[in-house]
């Protein structure tokens, strides 16, 4: 598998856009197949680059039962926390430091159909760890990134709510920015990359209840890149595994919330 780069957008926060990704693959590895939904036909999900690594395959609990087993009742019984239940949404162009929360939302499918779901979150960036370029060795024509540094953003997420079962809705997404503002090019990466490792939601349930668990929450790490001399500073969240039905109602993409 070849992996291709693109030179990062010169944006800033102010006027954040969609942050260049670049495809790679550890040599021999292969994608896990429980990812989560980053497949948002929305033009802001088509923009922004998807989760930067793979998570393990999301398992069902060993507790599998029938239509009345505990597992499928609390799935079934997730299905009636509506996100509002997870109280009001960060306000865009909220600053925050590492480890504060803000409330955040995605949904998946068509709004008004019976396929339609919406989870809420309590999403907070706890850390940016410096990497090495000898994190970088592992990868497929490592030698394209030479004098590039991996940074490596952690960010812990809740999910608070669902309206619908559901176990493949997408997670916030988070944008890495350099010293100066400007988004930092993402690596997407199959499997883990030094220290960098992402977890699941705990699931739950059988059928059409089969389901993340509410209350259950996961560690997601994405990476960035910063050229020697520079470095990944702050992050950001614009809103952009939520589809509106009008692309200009994103409050978000010009008006991102902030962590640094």
């Amino acid at each position: 598998m070849k992996s291709t780069t693109s030179p990062a957008p010169k944006r800033s926060l102010a006027a954040l856009g969609a942050g260049a990704a670049l495809t790679l693959a550890l040599t021999g590895c292969l994608p896990s197949p429980g990812a989560g939904n980053d497949g948002d036909s929305s033009p802001a999900a088509q923009e922004q680059s998807a989760a930067a690594a793979t998570p393990e395959s999301t398992s069902a609990s060993s507790d599998r039962g029938g239509e009345d087993s505990p597992t499928t009742a609390a799935a079934t019984k997730a299905a009636t926390n509506a996100p509002a239940a997870a109280g009001k949404i960060t306000e865009p162009g909220t600053e925050l430091k590492f480890g504060e929360v803000a409330y955040t939302h995605s949904n998946s499918g068509e709004q008004g159909t019976e396929k339609y779901k919406e989870a809420t979150h309590e999403t907070k960036v706890t850390k940016i760890v410096k990497g090495s370029e000898a994190d970088l060795a592992a990868l497929k024509d490592a030698s394209k990134f030479a004098g590039q540094i991996p940074y490596y953003v952690f960010t812990d997420v809740t999910l608070t709510s669902l309206s619908k079962p559901s176990a493949g809705i997408g997670d916030p997404r988070i944008q890495g920015h350099l010293k100066d503002g400007t988004e930092a090019q993402k690596l997407i990466v199959m499997g883990t990359m030094g220290e960098c490792d992402s977890g699941n939601f705990k699931t739950e349930g059988d059928g059409d209840a089969f389901s993340y668990v509410v209350g259950s929450s996961k560690t997601i790490c994405s990476v960035f890149l910063a050229p020697a001399g520079d470095e990944v500073t702050t992050a950001s969240y614009d809103d952009s595994n939520f589809n509106y039905e009008n692309y200009k109602d994103n409050k978000y993409r010009d008006n991102p919330i902030t962590w640094g």
